[in-house]
């Protein structure tokens, strides 16, 4: 699997600005992934195939991976379409595509795959591949979060404890209550940032 950039992410702050920063710095590049256990869609032929796609891409066989990939995709997997997402976020084999591979984020979004849901939160907060909108961007965090996905619960949890990006001193008690319960599933998860942010929400306000 190729080593996914470091997230770093920044103290937590009472500005807009800084709110900001702290969530577009989560995104990275999606791993190349081999077939889940429990993947949606998935069948043994095509987690077969997925595989051998897999072992292709590690080989240096680009294209012989994307067309496998192409393949998989058309029958919505959603393994394939996060890797076909991957290779044109980092030209390997083609030309680097940043729409072309949101299109493929945003179609196993829709499949309901959390980690597409995840990247398609953090675009829309970013705004430079899609239109900002921190709605949508809300919505597909949310949607990650629902699905366990620690990534997505932790940014879930950040945008909720600073009310939408508007800072965490404009946060209601009840946005903070929310952020935590999120926060809190996100570490429990295994994501190492949640600790410091519940560290600091669980302090007395006022």
């Amino acid at each position: 699997m190729i080593p996914m950039i470091r997230r770093c992410i920044a103290p937590m702050a009472s500005t807009a600005a800084n709110t900001t920063a702290i969530l577009v710095l989560l995104v990275s590049l999606l791993p190349i992934s081999p077939p889940a256990l429990g993947q949606q869609r998935s069948n043994h032929k095509e987690a077969v195939k997925n595989l051998k796609a897999y072992a292709a891409y590690k080989s240096g066989q680009y294209d012989t991976a994307r067309r496998m990939w192409e393949e998989l995709a058309e029958l919505g997997n959603t393994t394939a379409l996060v890797n076909l997402a991957n290779l044109f976020q980092q030209g390997q084999g083609v030309t680097e595509d940043q729409k072309r591979a949101m299109g493929y984020v945003q179609r196993a979004a829709e499949l309901g795959d959390a980690r597409a849901q995840f990247e398609m939160g953090i675009a829309h907060e970013k705004g430079t591949v899609v239109d900002r909108n921190i709605e949508k961007a809300a919505a597909w965090l949310r949607k990650s979060a629902e699905q366990d996905y620690a990534d997505g619960q932790f940014a879930y949890g950040v945008m909720l404890a600073t009310s939408y990006g508007k800072g965490i001193d404009k946060a209601s008690a009840s946005e903070r209550s929310e952020a935590l319960e999120w926060l809190k599933k996100a570490k429990l998860n295994g994501n190492i940032e949640a600790a410091d942010y519940i560290k600091v929400l669980s302090k007395p306000t006022g």
